[in-house]
C-alpha cells in the first residue's frame, strides 16, 4: 500500500489532533493521522466497565473561560463542539495530618488564604506570587524561542532565566522558613510528575499559573475532544486511522518522504507506506529521534537525554451511589501523609506493597453534568523502574505475581481514602488498577512516561524540545515540544503545525483561533 498526503501526523492526542487540525483548517491541506491505539485520543479518550466511564489523563483543565486563548484554539481544534463545566470555586482540598487548605479560584483569594493560615510569612507569600508572575513571562517568551534560530532563541530567553531555572525547593527554602507553608504550594506537583527537589520553578510555576482562574472539565466527559476533533479534520478531507503503528519516518536525504507503518490487529498486521512532504510527530522527542529516525548526531549538537521518567498508579472506581453524600462537590482531592514532598516521592514504591504516601482523588462523575453513572480515581504517583521485572509480558498476559501487586495497591489506596472520608471504601462496587506498563502499552511511552520529558531545569536547554527539527518537512508536537498537560500539548500542536505552515504560522493559527 501507498499512500499520498499533502502532511502526516503520528499520534491522535491532543497535540497530534491541533496539529491537524492547524494544518487543514488554517493550511488547507489533506492531513492524516495514525494512532497505534485502536481508540483516538491519546490522553483524552475514555474506556467504560460494568456500565461505568472513565477518563485516561484529563482531570481537569484551566484557562477555559471565554476569550482566553486557550480557549480560543480549543474551540477550533474542536469546532466549537465542547462545552466546559467549571468545578467548584474552591476547586483544590489539600488534606495533610491535621491541616486542610482550599484553592479558590482566583489568585488574590488564593494569596489571602495563605497568609490567613500562615499570617508569619505574609511578606514571603506575596513577594512568591510576584514570582510566580515574573516567572510566567519567562515562560511566555520561552515558549516564543522556541520557534526562533538558536542564537536569537537564547538571546529572546536568557532575560529571567536565572529565576525560572533554579530548582522549586531551592526556591522554597530560601523564601519560605515554615515547613508546611513550603509543602502546601506544591501540592499540585502530581500535576507535572517532579517533587520539588527535582522540578524546575518554571514548571511548578506552569501549573500554579494555569489554575489561578479555575479549572473546568468537559461536558460529556474528555472523549468527547477527540469526538470533536475528528470530525473537523475529515470534515476538511483528512483521515484518522487507528491501529496504525508508525514503525519508521522516511527521508531522502535531510528532506522528509514519509512513514512506514504496521497496520492491523496483532497477528494481522500488514505494512504500509504513507508519503508526505511534511510529517508531525508527536511520539515523543526521545521515541522519535532514538526509534523512527536514523541516528542524526544529535548529542553534538548539544541535546541531552531525558533526566526522569515519571508515571502512575491509577485506580479505576465504579461508585454504587453518589460520593455527594460525603461531601464531595467536584473539587479535587490531594490526600499527603506527611510534609515533605521529596520523602514522599523517594517512597513511591511503597505504594506497591499497599503502603501510599500520597493519592489523587477526582470525582468525575461530580464534574461532568452529563455523566450517567458513578465514577472515581485514585491515583498516586510511582517510580516506573519497579515494574522492570515485568518488562516484556503483554497486556492480559502477565503473571500472577503482577495481578497480586495491583490488588495490594488497590488496598492500601482505599484505605488511604478511607481514614480521610470515611464511609468512601463502601461505596465502592467494581474497581480496576492501571500500572505504567499498561501506559505503555497503550501510547508507546517508555516505561509508561505519562508527563513527556521531565520539567526539571536540564530540560529547558535541550534544543530537542521544539517543534523544528534538524530534518526538512519534519516537526515534533505534543507536550516534548513545548510543556507537559493537556494544554502543553494543545500548544504543541498548533505551534509544530504553525511552524509547518512557514513564517508566521503560528500566528495564523492563533489568529484563526481567535476569529472562530
Amino acid at each position: 500500500m501507498e499512500e499520498r498526503y499533502d502532511a502526516i501526523v503520528i499520534g491522535s492526542g491532543i497535540g497530534g489532533l491541533t496539529a491537524a487540525v492547524a494544518l487543514s483548517k488554517v493550511g488547507r491541506k489533506r492531513v492524516l493521522v495514525l494512532e497505534r491505539h485502536f481508540k483516538a485520543g491519546g490522553f483524552t479518550h475514555t474506556f467504560s466497565r460494568k456500565g461505568h466511564t472513565w477518563d485516561v489523563g484529563l482531570h481537569y483543565v484551566g484557562e477555559m473561560e471565554r476569550e482566553n486563548p486557550v480557549r480560543e484554539l480549543m474551540d477550533l481544534v474542536t469546532g466549537g463542539q465542547v462545552q466546559w463545566q467549571p468545578l467548584p470555586q474552591a476547586f483544590e482540598h489539600f488534606s495533610y495530618p491535621g491541616f486542610d487548605f482550599e484553592v479558590p479560584s482566583d489568585p488574590s483569594a488564593y494569596e489571602a488564604g495563605l497568609v490567613r493560615a500562615f499570617p508569619a510569612e505574609a511578606k514571603a507569600i506575596k513577594a512568591y506570587f510576584q514570582d510566580i508572575a515574573r516567572v510566567g513571562r519567562w515562560l511566555d517568551r520561552y515558549f516564543m524561542s522556541r520557534l526562533m534560530p538558536r542564537p536569537l532563541a537564547w538571546l529572546w530567553a536568557r532575560p529571567g532565566a536565572a529565576l525560572a531555572l533554579m530548582r522549586t525547593g531551592e526556591y522554597l527554602k530560601a523564601r519560605f522558613s515554615d515547613e508546611r507553608l513550603r509543602a502546601v504550594v506544591v501540592s499540585q506537583w502530581g500535576d507535572y510528575g517532579l517533587p520539588p527537589g527535582m522540578s524546575a520553578l518554571a514548571t511548578h510555576a506552569l501549573i500554579v499559573r494555569h489554575y489561578f482562574h479555575g479549572a473546568w472539565y468537559p461536558v460529556g466527559g474528555a472523549g468527547e475532544i477527540p469526538k470533536a476533533a475528528r470530525s473537523v479534520i475529515e470534515g476538511a478531507g483528512g483521515s484518522v486511522r487507528v491501529n496504525h503503528r508508525v514503525t519508521r519516518i522516511l527521508l531522502d536525504g535531510t528532506q522528509v518522504r514519509g512513514v512506514e507503518v504496521q497496520c492491523g490487529l496483532k497477528g494481522k498486521e500488514r505494512t504500509a507506506t504513507f508519503l508526505a512532504d511534511v510529517v508531525v510527530s508527536t511520539a515523543g522527542a526521545g521515541p522519535t529521534y532514538s526509534q523512527l529516525l536514523p541516528p542524526l548526531g544529535l548529542e553534538e549538537q548539544g541535546a541531552r537525554a531525558p533526566t526522569r521518567v515519571s508515571s502512575s498508579l491509577v485506580a479505576y472506581l465504579g461508585l454504587r451511589e453518589s460520593p455527594e453524600k460525603l461531601g464531595f462537590r467536584g473539587e479535587n482531592r490531594w490526600l499527603y501523609e506527611g510534609w515533605d514532598h521529596d520523602a514522599t516521592a523517594a517512597a513511591t514504591t511503597d505504594a506497591l506493597a499497599g503502603r501510599p504516601s500520597h493519592v489523587y482523588l477526582s470525582m468525575q462523575t461530580l464534574k461532568d453534568p452529563k455523566a450517567t453513572s458513578h465514577s472515581a480515581q485514585v491515583i498516586t504517583a510511582v517510580d516506573p523502574a519497579a515494574f522492570e521485572a515485568w518488562q516484556g509480558t503483554h497486556w492480559r498476559e502477565r503473571p500472577q505475581a503482577y495481578e497480586a501487586m495491583k490488588q495490594r495497591v488497590l488496598e492500601g489506596m482505599l484505605a488511604l481514602v478511607e481514614r480521610r472520608h470515611p464511609g468512601f471504601r463502601a461505596l465502592v462496587e467494581y474497581a480496576e488498577v492501571s500500572t505504567p506498563l499498561s501506559v505503555e502499552t497503550f501510547t508507546g511511552h517508555h516505561l509508561g512516561g505519562i508527563y513527556g520529558v521531565a520539567g526539571t531545569p536540564e530540560r529547558f536547554g535541550d534544543w530537542r524540545h521544539r517543534p523544528p527539527t534538524p530534518i526538512k518537512g519534519l516537526f515534533l508536537g505534543g507536550v516534548d515540544s513545548t510543556a507537559l498537560g493537556i494544554v502543553g500539548g494543545l500548544m504543541g500542536g498548533a505551534m509544530a503545525g504553525g511552524a509547518a505552515l512557514g513564517f508566521g504560522g503560528f500566528q495564523k493559527v492563533m489568529r484563526a483561533a481567535h476569529r472562530a
